[in-house]
């Protein structure tokens, strides 16, 4: 029997949605390098990475959970439970330490970003029947992508670089030196390009989305932390190749269960449109209240200060994460859900 490609419907939407926002950014790095390294996160560069992807994709989840009215019946205590008991955990660490709260946010969003990477490895490897030796290789190559490059930043904590807020991430010593580390790094990259061939050669398949998204990971996540230390080529390629890839998903996701849920321009303008208007509503929820960082772009009670009573802000601050929060706990479930009754997959 002849293998297929693992697609998981269109090999076209699939590779614009979910495979180039992983490649694309670094190969565009590369050719304008003098521009990337001299800008910073401009206000058009924010409008478009920020609020156009980062913040936009964390509203997807509606689509996913809390408007598809089966998923919703079926998993309701869940969906309703997470978002309060996030709120009420995030309001005491606020109230405890600011700045906890904005550290464990941070890990927690890091390693939100990680298992999505982990996530479509396993979801493109679905169809392969390898051994459990294989699997595990391809476990810890896509960790050693991601993992490598979040250690050798708190190994290399610097100014250029934050999560959210500035010294978000702990600066660590490791007992074992850079090189030892990088030998490693190489050494399973290795690994897993002979186990490749030799799985590649044994199927007379080569698996062409997992590779793309193990090799698109490497790329923009080494390339964002390591080789280049800047803010806005870090937000470039942190953002497309998470943000991008899930409403992707989101979007596949929902036209295999509704025939009416289609990739036409109406759809997506809905769709884009819907997102774009949350974001912007929370962003400038964030601006007027705790930020005051974009006026340009959000143009209301400029003449007024930010909040600077703590207790209004351990109160304020949870409630705007909270989106976001959700998403990031959610996501550890929402991709485990079985199949409602009305999934045409």
């Amino acid at each position: 029997m002849t293998m297929k490609q693992p697609w998981l419907g269109s090999p076209e939407k699939e590779t614009g949605l979910i495979l180039a926002p992983s490649l694309l950014p670094v190969a565009i790095i590369f050719i304008f390098q003098d521009y990337f390294t001299s800008h910073e996160v401009s206000s058009l560069w924010w409008i478009i990475l920020v609020l156009g992807i980062d913040v936009s994709h964390v509203y997807s989840t509606l689509f996913r959970l809390y408007w598809d009215k089966p998923t919703f019946a079926k998993y309701k205590s869940l969906l309703v439970t997470i978002p309060v008991l996030a709120f009420i955990i995030g309001a005491g660490l606020h109230f405890y330490d600011s700045m906890l709260f904005w550290r464990i946010l941070a890990y927690v969003a890091a390693f939100h970003f990680v298992r999505q990477q982990y996530g479509f490895i396993r979801l493109y490897s679905r169809q392969e029947k390898g051994s459990t030796s294989a699997r595990i290789i391809d476990t810890i190559a896509i960790y050693n992508a991601t993992l490598y490059p979040l250690l050798y930043w708190h190994l290399h904590l610097t100014s250029k670089l934050s999560w959210f807020v500035q010294g978000d991430f702990l600066s660590v010593k490791s007992i074992v030196s850079p090189n030892t580390l990088h030998g490693i790094f190489i050494a399973i990259i290795t690994i897993y390009v002979v186990k490749e061939i030799r799985v590649s050669y044994r199927n007379k398949l080569f698996n062409i989305p997992k590779n793309m998204i193990m090799l698109g990971t490497y790329l923009s996540w080494y390339v964002g932390i390591i080789t280049f230390q800047g803010d806005l080529i870090f937000t470039l390629l942190n953002v497309v190749a998470h943000g991008i890839p899930y409403m992707g998903l989101i979007w596949i996701h929902g036209e295999k269960k509704a025939p009416d849920f289609s990739f036409g321009w109406k759809g997506i303008a809905i769709f884009i449109t819907i997102l774009l208007g949350l974001a912007y509503f929370e962003e400038t929820l964030w601006d007027i209240l705790v930020w005051k960082d974009h006026p340009d772009i959000f143009p209301f009670f400029t003449t007024h200060d930010a909040l600077n009573n703590p207790y209004l802000l351990s109160l304020i601050v949870p409630l705007l994460v909270l989106p976001q929060l959700t998403h990031y706990v959610l996501d550890g479930f929402i991709w485990r859900f079985s199949k409602d009754s009305h999934a045409r997959i």
